[in-house]
């Protein structure tokens, strides 16, 4: 039907205009974060525009729900606004009409947002895990700036040189802490310089003429060692982490699982394409406005609603991996309260048309 794929493209043209600014200031946040490793030398530029690109391709499930949701409501507050749906109606097509290619749009983009949730999103957490890990194992000691303190990883190491001799490529006054979970370990040399393996072409940072500290959490020891020369291996360590290895493992692997956390992430996954569904349909009522009025309170209202969803999406993955709540409801009562939005919303829509 003409009237249907008009309402189609009018919902189209602007959630792909504001997806590709949301797309373009996020991108820009993320390069933001990784550009100062990138001149100090902890990663190269290569990397840094891996890691941006990956990080828009995970948050694309949370960008483009909120963009149907907003691009829904200013496009039917639009046509009320001026009276397009008015002759739409007299023309004969009610709200069934309005409601169907709504629908079919959502359908289209739940489609896509499931399929980044449950297959790209994991695989893009994957990589950048492994290219963080990949950085902080091949950092140029070399290209560190002294008098600075450099953090190595995620909270794996904290690098501070005094004087850097960039014609012998070694460092001067060298300070190195590392974070365990048992203890934390601080390296004092005097002298500092990297070597690479010619057999398994490993980095390792060789230390000279210091002092070796380790400080124990459980029973508050303290080690203190004097040694000429050590050398320390800068090997990619596999992420040890509960929440690093959930994100990244694939959707097949979570249904086998029966840890809570891992059940959470597996309904987060699935609960994506169902609430951009749901967002897209709840654009319809909240759209309503009389002709000749604003949109801007219609978009507003829409804005509080979705940061409230979302956070409240947040808490439930939380409670659930906490077992604060079990498998049902789950991280899906927050859809349940967004149908029920829905329908009181749907009430005086309903009432208005009948009148």
């Amino acid at each position: 039907m003409l009237i249907k794929r008009y309402i189609n493209r009018e919902i189209l043209t602007p959630l792909l205009a504001i997806c590709s600014i949301l797309v373009v200031i996020f991108s820009g946040y993320s390069a933001a974060r990784y550009l100062p490793d990138a001149v100090n030398g902890l990663m190269t530029g290569k990397t840094v525009l891996a890691l941006v690109s990956l990080k828009i391709l995970i948050a694309l499930e949370v960008l483009i729900p909120i963009t149907l949701f907003l691009s829904v409501i200013t496009v039917l507050a639009r046509l009320h606004a001026s009276s397009e749906i008015i002759a739409m109606q007299a023309c004969g097509l009610g709200e069934r009409t309005l409601f169907g290619s709504v629908f079919q749009v959502s359908l289209v983009v739940a489609v896509v947002v499931a399929s980044l949730s449950l297959y790209v999103r994991p695989w893009a957490y994957e990589k950048s895990y492994w290219l963080k890990a990949d950085a902080e194992a091949n950092f140029d000691l070399s290209r560190l700036r002294p008098g600075r303190f450099y953090e190595i990883g995620e909270d794996h190491y904290v690098v501070f040189i005094e004087k850097l001799d960039k014609f012998q490529v070694r460092a001067k006054g060298v300070f190195i802490e590392q974070r365990g979970e048992a203890s934390r370990k601080v390296t004092r040399a005097n002298e500092a310089w990297q070597e690479i393996d010619p057999l398994t072409a490993e980095k390792s940072i060789v230390l000279r003429d210091g002092y070796h500290y380790e400080f124990m959490y459980k029973d508050n020891n303290t080690k203190l060692i004097h040694f000429q020369k050590t050398r320390m291996a800068l090997i990619p360590k596999q992420v040890e982490s509960s929440a690093y290895r959930r994100k990244a493992a694939p959707t097949k692997s979570l249904f086998k699982s029966t840890d809570p956390a891992d059940i959470a992430e597996l309904q987060w996954r699935f609960s994506t394409g169902f609430s951009t569904v749901l967002l897209g349909l709840l654009g319809v009522p909240l759209g309503r406005t009389a002709p000749r009025r604003g949109k801007s309170v219609h978009v507003f209202q829409g804005v509080i609603i979705f940061a409230v969803y979302y956070n409240m999406t947040a808490v439930a993955k939380i409670w659930m991996e906490q077992g604060v709540v079990g498998s049902f409801p789950g991280v899906w009562w927050p859809q349940l309260l967004l149908v029920l939005l829905f329908i009181l919303l749907l009430k005086p829509f309903r009432s208005g048309d009948q009148s």
